[in-house]
């Protein structure tokens, strides 16, 4: 089934699940790189799982994308700040750290974060790719979109209110993904990304 034909559906229990989480779970792989999103919580969220893949040896090194600035547990700062703090803290060399400063959304996670690897990293690399679970979709269709030169390895982290097992419990959870529903249908519409097949 295409992307465009689900969104055409409605939204319920069902079509959400196959939307946002059907497909994607982490299947172990290897890689060349792990590519972390930055978010508001991705230093609580996020950094621990990219942190984890690094040390049982998934991948050597890892990239740090987001410049928006917001308010973390860290404290105010720029997500790849407090992203390479954790990072820091919890053992990474710093020579093993890239950093995207500049991206203020998830489309510019990737078009900055190609900028950043070109001439740097040989095309065909395979990055694992890891962001909350409910983002993961529209995350891919974007590197997909701004960087079809790699390959992708999604590794969606399960915490949470909007996890794979618990959107659906929860007000915050269901309107979070709603509200990824409707960001997936936008970009759809106006041709941002591929319709991909699901």
């Amino acid at each position: 089934m295409k992307l465009s034909e689900l969104l055409n559906e409605s939204p319920c229990d069902e079509n959400i699940q196959k939307l946002l989480y059907d497909g994607l779970d982490y299947d172990g792989s290897s890689a060349d790189l792990v590519m972390v999103l930055g978010s508001r919580k991705a230093c609580d969220y996020r950094m621990p799982e990219a942190v984890r893949l690094y040390k049982v040896g998934k991948a050597p090194q890892m990239l740090l994308s987001g410049g928006q600035v917001q308010k973390t547990s860290l404290g105010e700062m720029a997500e790849w700040d407090s992203m390479k703090r954790v990072a820091l803290s919890m053992g990474i060399p710093e020579s093993d750290i890239l950093i995207e400063r500049w991206s203020k959304n998830t489309a510019e996670n990737f078009m900055y974060s190609d900028e950043l690897l070109m001439g740097y990293l040989p095309e065909g690399i395979t990055i694992i790719l890891v962001t909350t679970a409910y983002h993961m979709r529209r995350a891919l269709c974007m590197a997909h979109k701004f960087m079809p030169k790699y390959d992708f390895i999604p590794c969606p982290v399960q915490k949470g209110s909007a996890t794979k097992e618990n959107w659906y419990k929860t007000e915050k959870g269901r309107l979070t993904v709603l509200d990824e529903w409707r960001k997936l249908s936008y970009y759809i519409r106006v041709g941002i990304f591929e319709d991909i097949e699901i």
